[in-house]
């Protein structure tokens, strides 16, 4: 006490040590005086705590021990001195004067002091004040409380409530929310009470191990105060203390994670970061706010202990032990991996709302607002001194934290960001990492100080021992050789500099890839979340790369590219499928790589060649020293210097710039000592011609000696640290300056090696076997070429990828297509090399490739000057309409209406400029041209262009409908512009012009006004050549569609119209044929009807012509020349089609007598019984085939006509005639009359939708019950219904003609619903097997409808629709059905997508080998098995489960029908393997009963059912005394043969053993039944042993050969080698 005596106010002139020593001295003096009984009460508070348990062994109290830590600070860092030792890490010999040193201190003083601290470490070094009350939550081994992943789900509803918080404390919601969803026990006073004993121990325990490690740290002491038991206990404590309070207390602190009720989160930690949690007495609040003041002190405490842990661990003086390390690296990493509430916020979010609560965030009103982040630049610092200093570890510290990382709640959240200076952030552990790497440099920068030293040393010895001959040193240096030891020990320092820094980063990348998985699927969770860390590495590194302060990311990219690249090579190979996890990151990401390379390399020498550039146009340094070019040397070295002196400069005030800079170094020095190395060879051997030196000038010993000692001058300059001024941190300016310089040398330093590998390691993966690289080959290639498009003018790149353009696999091609299109949008002008091919593939097979060529010629339309491309880009569009996929036909449809008719901008309130005006008729011009164009290559009757205008004009309403009108008035108004003066418009013919506006004015009638329509007129006339016919036939269209839109003001062209059209009805053209009769009647009948109310000229034309044709209907009347009246009964028709004359007598009186006198009744059931009478008094085929062409035209004015029964005789006469004709021309009306019938169904609905829009209109027709259009409505489907057999069958007719009719009506009558599904389907399955594209696209159409529709339905008729096909293609085929094809693949493919509709079909069609179980096959039935099995052999499967399914099915039949067969044949055969323990062998074919001797196969097929001995040897008493038919019962064997052979070659085919085979279970899923089938070879199914498969058994003789056959195929079955056992033996 002694020490401590003074007078009070005198100043205390001790020293820090004398003040610790008295301190300590009184310590123990208070210690030994205390009594042998006392309670924590009786301890003096000045000195001991009240929490001491053991009161003869107190601990010390808190206020004490801190004073002690305050003096051991001073005395290790003298005030004066502060500034000064701060640089140096470690540095505990510095003297200290006067002032003295720690280790002056007695031992024995220093170790009793340690050992009573010890015991308040040891008091708070288990404490849990917030133990789990389940699962998840902190723990208290490894890392951190994010290693149980406590807030995984509560990050997800952290999101759904963003934004809720309406300005009210945070503090208030979380009550909210736990009132809500947490019901936590009520806290007592004796918990709060308790807790605060805790957090004190815990407080007092922190202090105390501070202070040890301060202690120990403070100077070099004797080791044996170095005890591992005290140290290993410091750090227990602090562990235990950060995972089991602060990090629990910080993650808890988020309302989500308190209201989450997997958490259960312990009430006393609840109680602490929210008011009101239910304690039981009223000064919650008061202890609320002490208990966080306990957390502050606390975390105060924690924090200030991590450096004084980093000056004890790297410590010179003392070496720790691996156990202590450990621990350190564990408290390191852990703030790490801490989720902080409210940091998954979007960090460009800067919303008020973001501010306040970070504002009223509980851990920043406790902590501090940057706490966490302080406390992880703490950790920071020591896990980077430990990773220089302990080699050793560091591929176990890379390992732990990588395998921490996939414990956190979310890899994604912002709560591990790493803010970057621009504003952006990468992922904390990437940062960590990368800092990690650059730190590896650091013994680098160590021992090239000891080799400076010693360098020193050496001149400094020089110079004493040659003082006196200084003047002659330099005649001594030239006899000294170039490099001496002390150069040669400092380039083989620096040529394995990056040793260490390539290590870890090796570590990273294999350790990431080795918990990655095998396969192309993850497994489990854990090598997802792999992946996905390599992933983020990868796109952080990416994100820093070429920055100055991060060089570590430039190595860890190249080492990452050579793993990537490397796992590539034996991408040819099928077999390495364990390594495509590897396969399929490194395709992921070697693209975006390479990319990133060649843009900055293209934007630094883009910069270079720019006038005025701020670049430098750096070399490489081996380019520069081939050269011995001193002044690039010069420009290289001062880029870099420039780079150091930034990151030196920076340092200052972020430790993190120094690793960057030991790491820059370290690169740059080890490029000046391989440079070195060469220079020195070149000098020492200057006649030997190694070109591996690469030296141009290397005869001139003089310049290559001058350039190696600016080498020598350089790398020794290397680690000179620039004189800069420490108040200058730089400008942003000069940031951007360096950051411009380090991306140029980034550019030329190793990673642009890695370009060129990577491009031709992504080009071989382009022929790999797997579909999945084959496409991700092309994106990586995609991607590379969005840097650089020239990369495709390369030929192996062009022709890697147009090879793809007609890949097998959809999604490769795909992936082909999208890699061109970007660069035929980017270069249109050299995109003629591509064109085609892209073009080409929008017919492709593939739904995704047809729709993605779509959108892309789209996008080429627009930036191509060619016309004729853009008409062809245009047809294949509108082709797109008979697409078999609606979603095509829409975006077809779409993209032609948004190239032609896009929406028009909003007119300017100003007149358009003559130049705009000259611009936009010249748009227009080019459009008609183009339009026209595309008309001019669709010249059938039903155009699909046609069809596009019109459902685009019908999708439109409103002010869109009359946009469009104008548009497509402009386009019309041009074409018939054209007509007049076509000089404008390249490609114009007349043909091609008025088809053009037809399609117009189909689409939109009223487009053509009376003026137009007098333009058109002149070029209506008789026709006489065959363009002048289509052109007269256009018009009439044109006519017909567009007068009943015209005003009553057009009456005078009404009347030119019908001079114009009588010529052309009375006396037809011979040139215009029936057609044009067909038109200009119709057109006659709708301008007298709206334009000129002319009736009488109808009327009295049908009377004439009907006297007329009632003439030739008398007994004696046979006309020699049937033609005029074939002329008469067509003009009688279409006027009683065209014309309803009945209404006309009704409406107009006095026109009823003039009707009268044709016939009082309805005309046209007049006209209708006429034609019949003339039908049926004439037998001449041609003139009846006409009649019924006329019927057809009734039919569709009067549906219910079709149903007479007259009507009904002549079409069954028809369908029952052998004349083919008139069946095709009866299919023909069918289809006509079909299509009128739906096109008046969607008239009406059109018309009663609009009616519907109108409020309070009532259709009286409904309302009292008119049911003439019942009648009518119902006519289509009693026609098709009637005659669906006679239609089926003609679909399926040789004649190309009828069978082509028979599609169109069955096509009608699938899409219209007209008969049950099911009775059509087998006709369907067969016309896909049709060798004709056209025919069997159709059906796969029509098929697609169905199984759209009523797949469960039509899925019931497997084997017959199968058979059904087997019917159709021995109709077709010239001989037996045999192809190595599946020809019911295209069923197989619709059916395939599904499991359960695949298994069901699978299941369904193997029964047909088992349908011969009577043994009386015909040759027909082995024809149909063959066929089937040859289609099972070449299906294509997508899964093994599929073939196991097969077989399976195949072993089920030869285990019953095949075993019964074989007991008929060879009763011997069959006991020789039911009894295998008699060991005679199975008896030669030769050897069994004769063909004579076998029973007769039994009638009674149920017989066969049951294999018990008794019933079986009774069967075969029955059989013996029955007939014999040999034949049909080996044609059975040639069926289970057939079965026989089908299994094997699917077992060889797909790599299947019978083990295999008999585990799978069906209906099962597993994983080896989910494996992609892959086929081994492409040979087709052989029946080569098996002759009578193809060849029909006729004879005896044919009977017996095939009986061998069989046996001999049934015994060899089993013996055969297994697909295991080939492939060993290859």
């Amino acid at each position: 006490m002694k020490g401590s005596a003074r007078r009070t106010g005198d100043r205390d002139e001790r020293g820090p040590l004398e003040k610790f020593v008295s301190a300590v001295e009184d310590i123990f003096e208070m210690e030994d005086s205390l009594a042998a009984e006392l309670t924590p009460d009786d301890l003096s508070a000045d000195y001991f705590s009240s929490l001491s348990t053991d009161c003869s062994r107190p601990m010390l109290s808190t206020a004490l021990i801190r004073k002690l830590s305050k003096y051991i600070g001073q005395i290790s860092r003298p005030s004066k001195r502060l500034r000064q030792a701060s640089g140096t890490l470690g540095n505990l010999a510095t003297p200290r004067g006067r002032t003295g040193r720690m280790s002056d201190v007695d031992v024995q003083v220093l170790s009793r002091l340690l050992k009573t601290l010890d015991r308040s470490v040891k008091a708070g070094e288990d404490l849990d004040p917030f133990p789990q009350t389940s699962s998840g939550g902190p723990t208290t081994n490894g890392t951190a409380s994010a290693k149980s992943s406590p807030v995984k789900k509560s990050r997800k509803s952290k999101k759904a409530k963003e934004g809720d918080n309406d300005g009210e404390g945070e503090d208030q919601d979380m009550a909210d929310d736990l009132n809500l969803n947490l019901k936590e026990p009520v806290v007592g006073e004796v918990e709060l009470e308790k807790l605060t004993r805790t957090l004190d121990l815990a407080i007092d325990s922190i202090v105390a191990a501070d202070c040890c490690i301060a202690l120990l740290a403070s100077d070099r002491l004797p080791k044996q105060v170095y005890s591992e038991e005290l140290i290993t206990g410091c750090l227990n404590a602090i562990k235990s203390h950060l995972t089991k309070i602060l990090y629990p207390f910080v993650e808890a602190s988020s309302p989500e994670a308190v209201s989450n009720k997997l958490l259960g989160i312990n009430p006393l930690l609840v109680h602490i970061v929210k008011p009101g949690s239910g304690s039981s007495y009223s000064s919650s609040l008061s202890s609320q706010e002490h208990h966080r003041r306990q957390m502050s002190d606390l975390f105060q405490c924690l924090s200030a202990v991590l450096p004084r842990i980093n000056a004890l661990v790297n410590a010179e003086s003392v070496a720790m032990s691996d156990s202590i390390i450990i621990q350190t690296v564990y408290i390191a990493i852990g703030p790490f991996f801490v989720v902080e509430p409210g940091t998954d916020q979007d960090s460009s979010s800067k919303s008020s709302s973001k501010k306040e609560k970070e504002k009223e965030s509980v851990v920043n009103k406790t902590l501090g607002k940057s706490a966490m982040r302080g406390l992880r630049l703490d950790a920071l610092s020591l896990i980077r001194s430990i990773f220089a200093n302990h080699d050793d570890q560091r591929s176990w510290i890379i390992e732990e934290i990588l395998t921490s990382l996939i414990k956190l709640s979310d890899t994604k959240q912002k709560a591990g960001q790493f803010r970057l200076r621009d504003g952006r952030s990468i992922r904390t552990v990437s940062a960590l990492l990368l800092q990690l790497v650059q730190t590896s440099a650091h013994d680098v920068r160590l021992h090239a100080r000891s080799i400076e030293k010693q360098r020193q040393n050496k001149f400094a010895l020089k110079r004493q021992e040659s003082f006196s001959e200084s003047q002659g040193g330099g005649s001594q240096q030239s006899d000294e050789p170039f490099l001496d030891e002390i150069d040669k020990e400092e380039i083989r320092l620096y040529g394995t500099g990056l040793e260490s820094a390539t290590k870890a980063a090796k570590t990273i990348i294999l350790f990431l890839n080795s918990r990655s998985g095998k396969g192309k699927a993850t497994k489990n969770s854990n090598e997802a979340e792999y992946r996905a860390i390599f992933d983020n590495l990868i796109e952080d590194l990416l994100a820093v790369l070429y920055w100055p302060e991060w060089p570590a990311a430039g190595l860890l990219l190249s080492i990452a590219s050579k793993f990537m690249v490397s796992s590539l090579d034996d991408v040819k190979s099928n077999s390495q499928a364990d390594t495509n996890a590897a396969k399929t990151m490194a395709l992921d990401h070697l693209g975006v790589i390479a990319a990133r390379i060649r843009s900055s390399t293209l934007k630094v020498q883009k910069g270079i060649e720019e006038s005025g550039s701020k670049y430098r146009d750096l070399k490489p340094l081996d380019e520069v020293v081939s050269k011995l070019d001193v002044k690039q040397f010069s420009k290289v070295m001062e880029a870099h210097r420039d780079v150091a002196a930034h990151l030196s400069k920076r340092s200052l005030e972020d430790q993190a710039y120094d690793s960057a800079r030991e790491l820059t170094a370290a690169t740059l020095c080890q490029e000046l000592a391989t440079a070195l190395r060469q220079v020195n060879i070149a000098i020492e051997h200057p006649d030997d011609d190694d070109e591996d030196l690469n030296l141009r000038e290397r005869k001139d010993q003089k310049k290559v000696l001058a350039f190696g000692e600016k080498l020598k001058v350089a790398l020794r300059e290397v680690w000179k640290d620039p004189a800069t001024d420490v108040f200058d941190i730089g400008s942003q300016e000069e940031a951007t300056r360096i950051d411009r310089v380090a991306e140029e040398i980034g550019t030329i330093q190793s990673l642009k090696n890695s370009f060129h590998p990577i491009l031709n390691v992504i080009l071989m993966a382009l022929d790999a076997p797997a579909i999945f690289m084959r496409t991700k080959a092309l994106r990586a290639l995609g991607q590379i070429v969005m840097s650089d498009s020239t990369i495709l003018a390369a030929p192996n790149v062009r022709r890697g990828i147009e090879s793809h353009l007609l890949d097998s696999s959809p999604a490769v091609r795909d992936a082909a297509v999208e890699l061109i299109g970007k660069y035929m949008i980017d270069s249109p002008e050299v995109a003629g090399d591509y064109y085609q091919k892209i073009a080409d593939r929008m017919a492709d097979t593939g739904l995704g490739v047809r729709k993605r060529v779509i959108k892309l010629l789209k996008s080429f339309y627009g930036v191509t000057d060619d016309t004729q491309r853009k008409i062809d880009v245009s047809t294949r569009l509108v082709l797109r309409m008979m697409d078999e996929d609606d979603t095509v036909k829409e975006l077809a449809t779409k993209t032609i209406e948004e190239l032609w008719f896009p929406s028009a901008p909003i007119a300017s309130a100003m007149k358009k400029s003559g130049h705009q005006s000259n611009q936009d008729k010249s748009a227009l011009l080019t459009k008609v041209s183009v339009i026209m164009g595309t008309s001019a290559n669709f010249k059938d009757r039903q155009s699909p262009l046609e069809d596009i205008l019109h459902k685009i004009m019908a999708e439109k309403q409103g002010n869109e409908a009359a946009s469009l009108h104008e548009r497509y008035t402009d386009i019309c108004e041009t074409l018939i512009e054209g007509l007049v003066d076509a000089t404008d418009l390249p490609g114009f013919t007349i043909i091609n012009c008025i088809r053009t506006i037809y399609l117009f004015t189909a689409a939109y009638p009223s487009i053509l006004s009376g003026s137009n329509a007098s333009t058109l007129l002149p070029y209506l006339k008789n026709a006489s050549t065959p363009e002048e016919v289509a052109t007269s036939d256009y018009l009439l269209k044109i006519f017909r569609l567009s007068v009943p839109h015209m005003p009553k003001t057009a009456a005078k062209f009404g009347h030119e119209l019908q001079s114009s059209l009588q010529p052309m009805i009375i006396k037809p053209s011979g040139g215009g044929g029936i057609h044009v009769l067909q038109e200009a009647v119709a057109c006659m009948c709708v301008v007298v009807d709206h334009l000129t109310h002319d009736f009488s000229l109808l009327i009295n034309l049908l009377k004439s012509c009907n006297a007329r044709l009632v003439a030739f209907l008398r007994p004696n009347a046979a006309p020699a020349d049937t033609r005029p009246m074939l002329m008469l009964i067509f003009i009688v028709a279409l006027l009683g089609e065209h014309c309803n004359f009945d209404r006309l007598r009704k409406e107009r009186e006095n026109l009823a007598a003039d009707i009268n006198a044709i016939s009082e009744g309805s005309i046209i059931d007049h006209i209708y019984l006429t034609l019949l009478r003339i039908y049926n008094k004439f037998d001449n085929g041609t003139l009846r085939g006409r009649i019924l062409q006329c019927l057809g035209f009734l039919f569709r004015a009067q549906p219910t006509l079709m149903t007479k029964e007259q009507s009904a005789d002549i079409m069954d006469a028809i369908f029952e005639s052998p004349e083919e004709e008139g069946r095709g021309r009866l299919l023909r009306i069918m289809q006509d009359f079909l299509i009128s019938e739906s096109e008046k169904h969607s008239a009406k609905e059109k018309e009663s939708s609009k009616n519907k829009n109108k409020s309070g209109d009532v259709n009286m027709d409904e309302l009292v019950g008119n049911t003439d259009g019942f009648a009518d409505s119902g006519v289509s489907s009693a026609i098709v219904q009637r005659y669906l057999t006679h239609i089926l069958d003609a679909a399926l007719s040789q004649n190309a003609q009828i069978q082509a009719a028979a599609i169109d009506v069955l096509t009608f009558t699938i899409k219209q619903g007209l008969a049950h599904p099911l009775q059509s389907f087998p006709v369907i399955i067969a016309l896909e097997t049709s060798p004709y594209p056209q025919l069997s696209n159709r059906a796969t159409a029509l098929h697609s409808i169905l199984n759209a529709k009523h797949a469960s339905l039509i899925n019931t008729r497997y084997s017959i629709s199968a058979r059904k096909s087997f019917d159709y293609q021995k109709k077709i085929a010239s001989g037996p059905v045999q192809v190595p094809v599946a020809l019911l693949q295209r069923w197989y493919s619709l059916v395939r997508e599904k499991r359960q509709a695949r298994q069901d079909f699978l299941k369904a069609m193997v029964k047909v080998f088992a349908e011969n179980d009577n043994f009386r096959a015909s040759q027909d039935d082995v024809d149909f098995t063959r066929y089937m099995a040859e289609n099972f052999a070449t299906f294509e499967y997508k899964t093994q489960e599929e073939v196991f399914t097969i077989i399976k099915y195949l072993t089920t039949v030869l285990s019953t029908t095949g075993m019964q067969l074989l007991d008929v044949i060879s009763p011997a055969h069959l006991l020789s393997q039911i009894q295998p323990s008699s060991q005679a062998p199975l008896p030669p074919p030769s050897a069994t009963p004769s063909l004579e001797s076998i029973p007769a196969a039994k009638s009674d097929p149920s017989a066969m059912d049951v294999c018990e001995p008794t019933q079986s040897s009774n069967a075969s008493q029955g059989r013996a005394s029955q007939g014999r038919d040999q034949v049909p019962l080996m044609r059975t064997s040639v069926i289970i043969a057939m079965v026989m052979l089908l299994k094997a070659h699917l077992k060889s085919l797909y790599s299947l053993s019978e083990e295999k085979c008999n585990k799978f279970v069906i209906g099962k899923k597993s994983a080896i039944g989910d494996k992609p089938a892959v086929k081994r070879h492409e040979n087709p199914l052989s029946w080569d042993r098996l002759p009578y498969a193809a060849t029909p058994i006729h004879t005896t003789h044919d009977a017996e050969a095939q009986r061998a056959t069989f046996l001999e195929i049934w015994n060899e079955d089993g013996v055969s080698a297994e697909p295991e056992d080939e492939d060993l033996l290859l």
